[in-house]
């Protein structure tokens, strides 16, 4: 059996996506499986054991209706008995269908039908409902019930010596050492500047040390919430800490106690190299989507509905993107210091 994996983009969704592929071959280790993916995502796959292939889509290469086609040829063959798309996007559902594998797999829309030969509807009110999702494809291929499995990121030994060594040189390996997530994706996922300049000072006023984590091109945005920090705090952030490359921050992350700040591809991450995350979701992301190991002890989760239930009238978060920036000013940290703090020193033991 030959199978492909399609989960063009994001980061978090394709590290999600991976489930699929220990599912899979832990019934059948001799299936052959590939995984379509964009590049800048092979870091979070990257030594998986599961995954036999990793085919690159590539967006300048498989441009418009001409470029999907042409996509869709490719994949015709490498004849595939099953094409799962988890992305369902008609960017990957005309391939799918132009693949002729004789199963085609994807999540159930009104047009998704005409593509594939089924489809499954995701279950929306569980706890992690991403994962859930992930494992009822693994499930439908398989025609039969699967253990629970999650995400997991696979470092080498030489990656993780190598994240050690750069530790040792800037930090105090006697301290508890706790990475901050200071900003979301886009500033519809991140917490207000002026209440995440809060957050660390909570953080702070334990015995650690804090690592702001950040894209190069939010430095700006991540120095401005430096500079509303109290003096306690800047005296204990590492700011321009800046792993070389993705598969290093991981490997620095792997060395950290806990990752803290706002909901995005880094707390699953975290999660997937076992560290303990306290996570602030956006008000309009909902918090059962990506909120596995909860139960475990070692994860937290802060969203606005756990104050404010009644905002929501029982409709879904995503129904009020609009509201983000105005629901995000009732996020004050204030409501969830106790639970914050109580978080601190569980990792600070």
């Amino acid at each position: 059996m030959k199978i492909l994996v399609i989960q063009i983009k994001m980061i978090g969704d394709v590290l999600a996506s991976s489930v699929l592929f220990e599912a899979i071959k832990k019934v059948h280790p001799n299936w052959e499986i590939h995984y379509l993916i964009q590049k800048n995502t092979i870091p979070v796959v990257e030594n998986n054991p599961f995954i036999d292939k990793i085919i690159l889509f590539e967006e300048e290469k498989y441009v418009g209706f001409g470029g999907i086609v042409q996509l869709g040829k490719e994949l015709r063959a490498e004849k595939y008995d099953t094409i799962i798309d988890v992305y369902g996007k008609f960017n990957s559902l005309l391939p799918t269908f132009l693949s002729g594998a004789k199963n085609r797999i994807g999540t159930y829309k009104w047009y998704s039908k005409l593509f594939l030969t089924e489809t499954v509807i995701p279950d929306t009110i569980c706890n992690g409902t991403a994962n859930a999702f992930r494992l009822l494809l693994a499930k439908t291929v398989l025609k039969k019930d699967i253990n629970q499995i999650f995400p997991k990121i696979y470092l080498s030994q030489s990656e993780i010596e190598s994240a050690k060594n750069q530790i040792i040189n800037h930090f105090d390996v006697k301290k508890k050492k706790i990475m901050i997530s200071v900003l979301g994706s886009g500033k519809n996922k991140s917490l207000p500047s002026f209440y995440m300049a809060k957050v660390v000072n909570l953080i702070a006023a334990a015995d650690v040390q804090l690592i702001f984590n950040y894209m190069p091109n939010q430095h700006e945005e991540a120095k401005a919430i430096y500079n509303l920090c109290d003096a306690q705090a800047q005296s204990k952030i590492i700011f321009d800490f800046q792993p070389k490359g993705l598969r290093s921050f991981l490997a620095i992350l792997s060395q950290c106690d806990a990752l803290i700040g706002n909901e995005g591809g880094a707390t699953n991450m975290s999660k997937a190299l076992n560290i303990p995350t306290f996570t602030i979701y956006a008000p309009w992301i909902n918090r059962n989507s990506w909120n596995i190991f909860e139960e475990t002890g070692l994860h937290e989760i802060v969203h606005l509905s756990d104050y404010y239930p009644e905002l929501y009238q029982n409709k879904h978060p995503k129904n009020f993107k609009e509201n983000a920036f105005e629901w995000y000013d009732k996020l004050n940290p204030s409501l969830f210091s106790n639970k914050l703090e109580q978080f601190v020193e569980k990792i600070n033991q």
